[in-house]
Order: structure tokens, then C-alpha cells, then sequence
């Protein structure tokens, strides 16, 4: 299974045109690019935290890196991206390279942000559970 896992990444990722360093850039919580590789050579086998990670940076389902998408939605799911990576390749050949900097940085913080907002609706809401280090109810008598 992690060879399917290591050329659905590496597909994946070529597809954006990313390297193996700019998405382990892009991972929350940061990632060493040399495990990119040995993920994509199906020398290492990710955590399934870890493979979360590596989904929400590319934009796509977990499920397919186990082939829980059929390819006909995974095929659908390419060409609205590229459609949309087209428009943005477009109004970037025209952008003024002063700019350019501006707009990665703008691209930076909506990612942070879609990760922020998707690790937000993972938590267990704040004061449902006292932590272990908390101070939690007393059941010793008074």
C-alpha cells in the first residue's frame, strides 16, 4: 500500500508543480522534505496524521492516496483546478514583479488560514474535558 501511496504523492505533487522542500513547506506544522521522498519511493509509510497534513497542503481528499475516489472524481477534481490554476497562470504573466512577492505572501496566509479553520473543526471544544494537567472535580468528602 505505501507504494500506492508514494506515486499518488509524487503525481500529486508534480502536478502543482511543487518540489518535495516547498511541500513539506506547506505541510501544517512542518515536515522534513527528505521524508517526502522516502514516502514517494515507498521506503516510509506516513502516519495518517502525517498523511492528513500532506492532503490539506495539496488540496485533496486523504482518501485518495487509498484510492477511496473514484478516478473519474479524481479526474473531475484536475480539471476544475487546472481550470482555475489557468486563470490565476494568466492574470500572474501580467502582474508586476514588485507584486509578486505581496501575492505569495497573500497565498501563504489563505492556506494558513484553511488549515487553521480545519484543525479548528477537529478540536474538542474548549472546557468540554479538563486536561490531565487541570484541576479536575474533587470526589474526596468535604
Amino acid at each position: 500500500m505505501n507504494c500506492n501511496i508514494g506515486h499518488a504523492l509524487k503525481r500529486l505533487r508534480s502536478e502543482r508543480g511543487l518540489t518535495q522542500k516547498d511541500l513539506a513547506a506547506l505541510v501544517s506544522g512542518g515536515l522534513d522534505y527528505t521524508y517526502i521522498g522516502k514516502i514517494e519511493r515507498g521506503e516510509q509509510l506516513p502516519s495518517l496524521k502525517i498523511l492528513i497534513g500532506i492532503s490539506e497542503a495539496l488540496g485533496v481528499p486523504v482518501g485518495i492516496f487509498f484510492g477511496g475516489e473514484s478516478a473519474a472524481e479524481a479526474a473531475r477534481l484536475r480539471v476544475v483546478q487546472a481550470g482555475k490554476a489557468g486563470e490565476l497562470e494568466k492574470e500572474l504573466r501580467v502582474l508586476h514583479p514588485d507584486d509578486l512577492p505581496l501575492v505569495v505572501e497573500i497565498v501563504r496566509l489563505l492556506n494558513r488560514h484553511r488549515r487553521a479553520e480545519r484543525k479548528k473543526a477537529y478540536q474538542t471544544p474548549a472546557g468540554s474535558l479538563p486536561l490531565a494537567a487541570e484541576d479536575g472535580p474533587s470526589y474526596s468528602k468535604p
